[in-house]
């Protein structure tokens, strides 16, 4: 996974402030039925989110087992892991969402230092691991209030 700060023309142009890739490789939970936490980046007291979006580049799949068929990913933080993206279907499938936005609960003021991660669900009797393909990018506004 790579996460890094967006460029200031990049920026000034979209509100987003960060962005993360996160492709099949970063699927390491070998665990039927076990979803995966991976952690994005870490935010302070006083930060706080503005808004979140993701891109699905290329959709999630396991080419030996069409029956992996249901990938759902979610954006939160420690204490609310769909705080900003409630689970969304990446998975090859037909029901794949290739963009979206996060819910109402943003703008959000953390009052304690936290994460910003993404939940990737497993289904049941599947591993994600098993998954050989699929890119996700995140983006995300965060405005570091703790560093002023």
């Amino acid at each position: 996974m790579k996460v890094y700060e967006l460029p200031a023309e990049t920026k000034a142009a979209t509100g987003f402030t960060h962005k993360a890739v996160i492709d099949h490789t970063d699927l390491t939970e070998t665990t039927a039925d076990t979803d995966q936490t991976i952690e994005l980046l870490a935010v302070a007291a006083g930060d706080f989110v503005e808004k979140a979006a993701f891109k699905l580049v290329t959709t999630f799949e396991d080419s030996d087992d069409t029956n992996l068929n249901d990938t759902q990913v979610s954006i939160g933080d420690g204490a609310d892991p769909d705080r900003f993206i409630t689970a969304t279907q990446v998975n090859e499938n037909g029901t794949e969402v290739y963009y979206k936005t996060s819910v109402p609960t943003v703008p959000y003021a953390y009052t304690a230092a936290d994460t910003i991660d993404i939940l990737v669900e497993s289904m049941s009797a599947k591993s994600l691991s098993d998954i050989d393909a699929g890119e996700l990018n995140v983006f995300l506004s965060i405005q570091k209030v703790s560093a002023l």
